[in-house]
């Protein structure tokens, strides 16, 4: 193979299982490395089916996100399902930040059994600099991103696309026109000392949802990342048992 596109440790992943499946989707500016502990701990703990799949513009070079539309996101998620849909009879969801906004419409949109989103943002245009991002991105296509946001290991871009961010925003506008339209069982995981999403960001989502069958996980120690940081363990066994409730 010649040299690749791809980010070392960015890569896409699978590890087959059993007939229940899980889709895995990785945050903004983000990879799959975000989800492959999950994924992993997911397929080895209770053997299900677990796909990572790398969203489009993402893991390779940061300006590669100045392409992707929000629509590209939720076809790479599309990708995935009907992927998973050929080895699978169930099919659940999991996602991380803008994963996790991906995973909701997912929900509210195709047949999965459940979904879980972590530390997912409710509404980013509440920032008034997002709706100038289209006409900033003809002149400054991307800004370093602050020192708290990020996790190396997650193989993250350093920067923030700004047309990218404009897709992200419009992407949460759709998610929350969709949240009244879930009606299978949702898990909510948010840190209170996460620095990026909206302190009350779980809540507000589960306000706005009706399906009768929510959980939610307030997190103390850890940032944004909590797929890979210090109460990680925490985060995979409530997954797993929130998958785990709903196949017995």
């Amino acid at each position: 193979m010649g040299q690749s596109l791809t980010m070392k440790g960015a890569e896409p992943f699978i590890f087959p299982g059993n007939r229940t499946g899980v889709l895995l989707i990785h945050g903004f500016t983000g990879s799959p490395a975000g989800m492959r502990g999950l994924g992993k701990y997911l397929n080895e703990t209770l053997g299900y089916s677990t796909l990572g799949i790398r969203l489009s513009g993402h893991g390779t070079h940061v300006d590669d996100l100045r392409r992707p539309a929000w629509r590209d996101w939720v076809a790479s998620v599309e990708d995935g399902l009907n992927l998973l849909q050929g080895i699978s009879d169930h099919i659940y969801v999991a996602g991380l930040s803008m994963g996790g906004v991906l995973t909701l419409i997912a929900a509210s949109r195709y047949q999965v059994r459940g979904a879980a989103a972590l530390s997912t943002p409710y509404d980013l245009a509440t920032d008034w600099r997002i709706r100038f991002m289209r006409p900033i991105s003809l002149f400054i296509p991307k800004v370093k991103k602050p020192g708290a946001v990020g996790n190396a290991a997650e193989t993250s871009y350093r920067y923030y696309v700004t047309h990218a961010v404009a897709e992200a925003a419009d992407l949460a506008k759709l998610m929350q026109e969709g949240l009244a339209k879930i009606n299978v069982p949702v898990l909510l995981i948010q840190s209170r000392s996460d620095k990026v999403i909206e302190p009350d960001a779980l809540d507000r989502l589960s306000e706005h949802m009706v399906t009768p069958q929510k959980e939610t996980l307030w997190l103390e120690k850890s940032g944004h990342v909590i797929t890979l940081d210090v109460e990680r363990d925490i985060v995979y066994e409530r997954v797993a048992r929130f998958i785990q409730q709903l196949e017995n």
